[in-house]
């Protein structure tokens, strides 16, 4: 995935139906990053239990909180690190960095 091509700002699918949820998905943006780290730290250590596992958390909070993009890319990594596979995933945390940056902007666009 070409994080380049990644739209610049990402609505909550959750908040487009429901905006009263709005404390709790900026709760989940804000631990964006931290998730980002920990799949970075598990990568470094090529521990593909724990990466699978990251992975498939943010899969799963991804599409709960609205961010389908999110999901989507978490759910190509979460299949590759089951098979023991970590390959362009410098590409798929850009692409996630990317993403996360652009859940930022659409909760800033509507504050």
């Amino acid at each position: 995935m070409d994080a380049a091509n990644l739209p610049e700002s990402l609505q909550s699918q959750l908040l487009i139906s429901d905006g009263e949820l709005r404390d709790v998905v900026e709760e989940f943006v804000r631990g964006l990053d931290g998730r980002l780290a920990e799949l970075r730290a598990a990568y470094d250590r090529l521990d593909f239990q724990q990466l699978a596992a990251l992975a498939h958390r943010l899969k799963g909070a991804g599409g709960s909180y609205g961010y389908p993009a999110l999901s989507n890319v978490a759910a190509s990594m979460e299949e590759r690190f089951r098979r023991f596979a970590a390959e362009d995933f410098d590409g798929q945390l850009a692409a996630l960095e990317r993403l996360a940056e652009a859940a930022r902007n659409g909760l800033s666009a509507k504050s």
